[in-house]
C-alpha cells in the first residue's frame, strides 16, 4: 500500500488560524503606526508657527515709539500696525495668520499669547515682558515657547 502525501484538513485549518492570527496582530501595528505618523510633521509646524509669532512680537519696540502707552492696542490699530509688544495684548486666541490677519490655511492651529510684566535677573518688572506663544492642535498637546523684550537704556 502507497502512502499519500499532503496535508490534511486539520492541519489546514490550524495553519489559516496561526496566518489569520498573525496578520489581525500585524494590521494593528500598522494602523497604530499610520495614525501617529502626522504627528511630527504637526508638532514642527506648531513649532514653526509659535516661532514665527515670537519674532514677528520681539522686533517691535517695548514701549509706543508715538508715545501714550496704554497696554494694548491703541484705537484702531490692527495686528498690521502694532508699532509695540504690549499691542500684542489685544490680539486675541484664534486660528494661525499672517500679519496682516489674513488665514493662512492652517485653521486648525490656534494661537495663544500672553505678555506680562514680569521681573528678570535684577530687571524690574517694568523694564521686562514675559511673552508666552502657545499654539494647540487636536492631533497633539500645546507647544508652548516663552521669550523676554526688555527696555534698554
Amino acid at each position: 500500500m502507497r502512502k499519500s502525501s499532503g496535508f490534511t484538513l486539520m492541519e489546514i485549518i490550524v495553519t489559516l488560524i496561526v496566518i489569520g492570527i498573525s496578520a489581525a496582530a500585524l494590521m494593528s501595528v500598522f494602523s497604530n503606526l499610520i495614525r501617529g505618523s502626522a504627528d511630527p510633521m504637526i508638532q514642527q509646524q506648531a513649532a514653526t508657527i509659535a516661532e514665527a509669532y515670537m519674532e514677528e512680537i520681539m522686533l517691535r519696540s517695548f514701549d509706543d515709539p508715538q508715545g501714550g502707552e496704554t497696554g494694548a492696542a491703541e484705537g484702531g490699530e490692527t495686528r498690521a500696525t502694532y508699532d509695540d509688544v504690549k499691542d500684542f495684548r489685544s490680539l486675541a486666541a484664534g486660528p494661525a495668520a499672517n500679519q496682516a490677519g489674513a488665514s493662512i490655511g492652517l485653521d486648525s492651529y490656534i494661537v495663544t499669547l500672553s505678555i506680562t510684566n514680569s521681573a528678570l535677573n535684577g530687571v524690574a518688572a517694568a523694564d521686562a515682558l514675559r511673552i508666552n506663544v502657545s499654539v494647540n492642535h487636536p492631533a497633539i498637546g500645546a507647544i508652548a515657547i516663552s521669550g523676554y523684550r526688555l527696555r534698554y537704556p
